[in-house]
């Protein structure tokens, strides 16, 4: 199986149509992790999954959820062919080769755009790690978003076969969009696929469990990008996404605060280092509050001792309340994508059972 890029990929009237704002529909809310830009990407060889993988509290969704619709931007079809949409919920987080089936139904696309397909039933969900996908055949053209990290798209396939979906343990193939083994394919950014999810009225937010405190970070990622603050020495950020992803309208600057100001550390982990202060704005000096609407990626170079179990914590709000990100480490640093300015700090386990990692 193999997907390339196809050549002139900026296609401006999908682009345009992708910007259209959603319709109301069934679904409270809707879920997406793309930004803008796309590039066109096609399934050759076998028939494919594509999907991406969502973490529902990050979107403030509260549990027991349900999903009834499912999109995906179509560049070009393959019409009488069945494509199968599916939903996994992942206890555990990672690779998504022990996710359990939970959703699934069988659609025709028949023509370009952002196609939806409706389940006959709502899917529940009860894990706030979801993977949301589409079974595609051969030929099939699809957008993906040309923004931040594709370890969030997964291809899945068998060579010159096809494999079981309530089984991804059976595919030949299966793994992350972003050049590592075994796909060794780079979307530099996600499929564009995209859920409609409703919290039932009695949902309540998910009971902390003991997660890994750290993931190591793909081998030959490129660290160059990364830019550290004048005023916080061990803090970098990456400039990458302040000129391609928010096209040079956002800028970050940091600094030490004392460390008394710091809130309670989070059930399970110590702080440690300086106390960092972030703060997001737009040109013109306009500071952002709010979530962003694209990630950024912040490093941190903990102390030696800390660096095998050490990872990133952002407080934010009224008053300010740690939360602790999924984090990678490259060398003698530890990453993570953030949404929102405020309190910034790493963090090792002291022993207690750890908060789930919420990635806001």
């Amino acid at each position: 199986m193999r997907a390339r890029i196809s050549r002139g990929a900026l296609l401006c009237v999908f682009i345009a149509l992708l910007l259209v704002p959603l319709a109301v529909s069934a679904g409270e809310q809707t879920i997406s992790i793309n930004g803008d830009g796309s590039a066109v990407w096609f399934v050759s060889g076998e028939q494919t999954l594509v999907m991406n993988g969502f973490d529902l509290l990050s979107f403030n969704v509260a549990l027991p959820a349900t999903i009834d619709r499912v999109s995906l931007a179509v560049d070009t079809p393959v019409p009488g062919s069945a494509v199968e949409v599916v939903i996994y919920e992942d206890a555990n987080g990672g690779s998504p080769v022990d996710a359990t089936l939970v959703g699934r139904t069988t659609v025709d696309i028949q023509q370009a755009g952002t196609f939806t397909a409706t389940f006959p039933t709502p899917v529940t969900v009860t894990q706030r790690a979801l993977w949301v996908g589409f079974y595609l055949p051969v030929n099939f053209r699809f957008l993906a978003d040309t923004s931040g990290t594709s370890v969030l798209t997964y291809w899945a396939w068998t060579p010159s076969s096809t494999f079981d979906l309530a089984n991804l343990s059976s595919a030949g193939v299966l793994g992350p969009a972003d050049g590592t083994a075994p796909v060794n394919i780079n979307l530099n950014g996600k499929a564009r696929i995209s859920f409609e999810v409703t919290s039932s009225p009695n949902a309540t937010p998910g009971t902390p469990v003991a997660v890994p405190t750290q993931q190591t970070g793909p081998a030959g990622s490129d660290l160059s990008v990364m830019q550290t603050f004048p005023n916080c020495g061990q803090v970098l950020w990456d400039t990458a996404d302040e000129f391609v992803t928010f096209r040079n309208d956002l800028d970050a600057y940091c600094t030490i605060e004392a460390s008394w100001k710091s809130p309670a550390s989070p059930q399970g982990y110590d702080r440690r280092g300086d106390l960092y202060d972030i703060l997001f704005f737009r040109s013109g000096g306009n500071v952002l509050s709010d979530r962003l609407e694209n990630q950024v990626t912040f490093c941190i170079r903990p102390a030696a001792a800390d660096l095998p179990t050490a990872v990133i914590g952002v407080a934010w709000g009224s008053p300010r309340r740690w939360r602790i990100q999924p984090t990678l480490r490259f060398g003698d640093l530890i990453c993570a994508d953030i949404r929102r300015g405020g309190s910034l700090s790493y963090f090792v386990p002291n022993g207690l059972p750890t908060a789930t990692p919420q990635n806001f």
